[in-house]
């Protein structure tokens, strides 16, 4: 144990916030909070400024800033004032801000180098009030506040940090892992990093947490944990059984082989055209890609789309026969569907089995329907009626180069994207991939846990 804790304790050194950041971000807030008075002073009703997130509790990474204001509109204020005024008020204290958009529009940009969330919501003081779901976010500041320590707070940033390692910290759809909420409610519950690792290490799917122990909610997830300030709320909502799995793996890991490297993620590698080459030479296979142009949209609303698009072009391959030995999709200013085949290349003819022999209207149809076409048959093959037709296509860039494609189920924005413009890359061709998709390809031919 004497390992394990010298390492937790070189990680703490470097997770804790140092004394000119806390300095800095005080800072930001003050101003934040007179462009706040001053952006609201003229609106028909009253409204309150609120500091949330983990600056607001003191359990942010250092490093890793974002400061989340939230506006807080009296309940009966419409939904139309609400967002009107609320991107209003962000626009005059983010000038530069652009909007995006969660149950309502909000507006996000920089101030004083912090990344900046400036978010309008209604009045509630407990969960069976919400209007909205970000209602939620400033109950959530109530019970921590109630519950946190500073010795807390340093072990949720080694708990952040952790996740950070695993690839698992964050709770957007892209990274399906677990949220800053979720490592704090963990901390409290299990009382220490150590203890939490110790639980996770033990974790047999599917886990329920509920610390208050009164929800009659029940969720279909790897993990659930309930919210105790909403008792039909799961906070592990967002995580993947895959990313759970690595987080059970690590812990292990961890408490097993104790490392510093497993706080920290893999080094960003990029792929060479000759390592490329090298991998497909190796691996046998006949990988091809569809690259496109990513759709200008909110990263929580493209990466489903892309998720179901991926298995949508895979469901449709391996219908015709084309064998899939693993796909991925990534995504930069282009996106890729990249599918790793078998070959390119499958059998011209295809086995086609009709009905039985005591079947025989069937029989009948299906004989009248092939005697006089190019196939090979009719024969019987044990006791059904089979041919040998030709494929319409046995070449899998050919058959994704073709209107085919868009039988597939593919997400709308995807579809508009490819409907446009997209290219299908095999071979040599592949090599232009790495400049854009240089560091995914590298994850990809060098998988690790």
């Amino acid at each position: 144990m004497v390992q394990f804790d010298n390492i937790l304790a070189s990680v703490r050194e470097q997770v804790v916030p140092t004394s000119s950041e806390r300095k800095k971000l005080e800072e930001a807030i003050q101003e934040l909070q007179i462009l706040s008075r001053q952006a609201t002073s003229n609106l028909p009703f009253k409204t309150h400024m609120l500091h949330l997130g983990s600056t607001s509790r003191d359990t942010w990474l250092r490093g890793d800033v974002d400061i989340d204001i939230f506006i807080q509109f009296p309940r009966s204020t419409s939904k139309q004032d609400l967002e009107k005024y609320g991107l209003e008020i962000g626009h005059k204290i983010l000038p530069d801000g652009h909007e995006e958009y969660a149950d309502h529009p909000y507006v996000k940009g920089t101030f004083n180098g912090f990344k900046i969330d400036i978010v309008p919501c209604y009045a509630a003081t407990s969960a069976i009030d919400l209007i909205s779901a970000v209602d939620r976010t400033p109950l959530h500041g109530v019970y921590l506040s109630d519950q946190l320590t500073e010795e807390l707070s340093t072990e949720i940033r080694l708990l952040k940090q952790f996740f950070k390692g695993c690839g698992v910290y964050g709770s957007d759809l892209k990274t399906q892992g677990a949220s800053g909420y979720l490592s704090e409610l963990l901390i409290i519950l299990f009382g220490s990093f150590t203890n939490t690792i110790e639980e996770m290490s033990k974790w047999i799917v599917p886990i329920r947490l509920d610390p208050n122990g009164t929800s009659e909610h029940f969720f279909d997830s790897p993990l659930t944990f309930i919210d105790p300030i909403d008792p039909s709320r799961n906070v592990a909502a967002a995580l993947s059984s895959p990313n759970l799995s690595l987080i059970q793996h690590y812990s292990r890991e961890l408490l097993s082989r104790p490392r510093i490297e497993l706080f920290y993620p893999h080094s960003m590698e990029l792929i060479t055209n000759e390592e490329l080459q090298d991998h497909i030479a190796n691996r046998g296979t006949s990988p091809i890609a569809i690259i496109f142009h990513t759709p200008d949209i909110v990263e929580d609303e493209l990466h489903p789309q892309l998720q179901k698009s991926l298995s949508g072009i895979a469901d449709l391959l391996t219908r015709h026969d084309f064998n899939i030995v693993r796909c991925d999709t990534f995504s930069e200013s282009n996106s890729i569907f990249f599918f790793e085949l078998s070959s390119i290349e499958i059998p011209s003819i295809e086995h086609h089995d009709g009905p039985p022999l005591s079947s025989q209207p069937h029989a009948s149809a299906f004989l009248d329907k092939y005697t006089k076409t190019d196939v090979y048959g009719p024969f019987i093959d044990n006791d059904h009626y089979v041919v040998e037709r030709f494929r319409e296509f046995d070449n899998a860039v050919a058959f994704l180069k073709s209107e085919a494609i868009f039988t597939a189920r593919i997400g709308p924005d995807i579809g508009d994207s490819l409907k446009n413009h997209y290219d299908v890359l095999a071979e040599s061709e592949l090599l232009t991939l790495t400049p854009e998709f240089g560091i995914h390809l590298h994850n990809y031919f060098n998988p690790t846990l």
